[in-house]
């Protein structure tokens, strides 16, 4: 489809209203993963707005008003949406989410929308988790190809990769640890479990309670560098899984950073970990940087 703008009986770009719910709605069912959350009215409500409830320092660090625009079709209906803000850090603009049916014109068409944010300086793309998503941040590589390549095409580069990853519950087969402490968390809600000896915390995960859907989120699996090669992390993951199934998780998530800001932390191990549990990929996640040379 070619998207031309401007004249009667053609494509038009305009403000989100509360009539355009369910016609977003629908463009959202179709780009929803699996282990992601069907998208609610509260959900759009709260991603038009900036809330969210996975990600609240990054939505709070977001400056000015969130703005969401909708493309809408010839014939009627929602074509596509994207949505942008800026953050007070750098005063650099942001395009939060954007979603098209993988139609390429359209792409196009709501992220020059976007880039009219910026007159100078960098824009960034998918860099913060979604009230739209259970803490996913990121554009997925296969799933969202079309999307992929028009960012491309538009000079933006990825600089951020992330491994999303699903596993049904129960695994079976696992090994565990006897005397792990388990205590509640509050922000998120959910579970960390530790290994300790001696006073020191030799390995810990970080969980978070499923939701309606039945998907728990691993939000960490981690072992101290003296004590790595002895199995700890997959024993302790064991343990995680079990945590999860007994608050009635039906499939685990989890988002590997191959890129981790810490550099004890060692992706490819965690995945090896990950993949020994019955983990499986379900896409890529990438973050993206357009930068004025690149106009």
């Amino acid at each position: 489809m070619t998207i031309l703008l401007g004249g009667a009986g053609f494509p038009q770009l305009r403000p989100f209203e509360s009539a355009d719910e369910a016609g977003v709605l629908e463009l959202l069912a179709v780009d929803r993963l699996p282990g992601q959350p069907a998208c609610s009215t509260r959900m759009l409500a709260d991603a038009v707005t900036g809330r969210s409830a996975t990600d609240p320092a990054g939505r709070a660090a977001l400056e000015g008003p969130v703005v969401t625009t909708v493309l809408c079709a010839p014939g009627g209906g929602i074509a596509g949406v994207v949505c942008c803000a800026g953050r007070p850090s750098d005063g650099q603009p942001l395009l939060l989410w954007l979603h098209c049916r993988e139609d390429f014109s359209t792409a196009q068409a709501l992220i020059a929308q976007a880039l009219q944010c910026c007159a100078t300086g960098p824009m960034h793309a998918f860099t913060l988790a979604c009230a739209l998503t259970r803490g996913l941040v990121g554009l997925p590589e296969r799933h969202r190809r079309v999307t992929v390549e028009a960012l491309r095409a538009a000079g933006f580069t990825s600089w951020g990769r992330c491994r999303y990853l699903r596993a049904e519950l129960p695994v079976a087969g696992l090994p565990h640890l006897a005397g792990v402490q388990l205590n509640d968390t509050t922000a998120p809600p959910g579970k960390r479990l530790e290994v300790r000896r001696r006073g020191r915390v030799l390995a810990r995960a970080c969980l978070e309670r499923p939701i309606d859907d039945g998907v728990g989120l691993i939000r960490s699996v981690t072992v101290a560098p003296h004590a790595r090669g002895q199995g700890l992390g997959l024993s302790l993951l064991g343990n995680a899984l079990d945590v999860l199934t007994g608050l009635g998780a039906r499939e685990a998530i989890v988002y590997l950073d191959e890129l981790p800001a810490d550099p004890e932390r060692d992706p490819v191990a965690a995945l090896r970990t990950y993949v020994a549990s019955d983990f499986t990929e379900v896409d890529r996640l990438l973050t993206f940087t357009r930068t004025p040379a690149q106009r």
